[in-house]
């Protein structure tokens, strides 16, 4: 499988709503550029930041950080004020040990600090 690497930096329009350091939004795919803009345009999106989220995990007996891709402050269809990390990777990558030990640890983060943790590939981008 070829890939392309197709890296930049975001400035967002909607600045009040990113919560990070708006100076340096830089994004790593196609994919995660495609959802800062939906996060920057949507009103539903209320506050949202890339990669300011630290996450401490294990893998291959060391100790890791890890740095989810989005956090999301949100209102959702029932009108209710939620706060999401979302991940954004390729399918084929959802099985990876690493990324597994990575979402482990995202998951009991998110429940600690009653968020909801997502990993979202081109099946639920597309």
């Amino acid at each position: 499988m070829r890939r392309s690497h197709f890296k930049g930096k975001y400035i967002a329009k909607n600045v009040d709503k990113y919560t990070g350091n708006a100076k340096q939004i830089i994004y790593r795919s196609s994919w995660e550029r495609l959802f800062m803009v939906y996060c920057d345009k949507k009103p539903e999106i209320k506050n949202w930041s890339s990669e300011e989220i630290k996450i401490p995990y294990i893998f291959e007996g060391k100790h890791r950080t890890y740095y989810p891709d989005f956090w999301v402050d949100m209102t959702d269809k029932d009108g209710m004020r939620v706060q999401k990390i979302v991940e954004i990777k390729p399918h084929y990558q959802r099985t990876m040990k690493v990324n597994k030990a990575k979402w482990s640890a995202a998951t009991k983060y998110a429940q600690d600090n009653q968020m909801e943790f997502l990993v979202m590939t081109e099946k639920e981008l597309f």
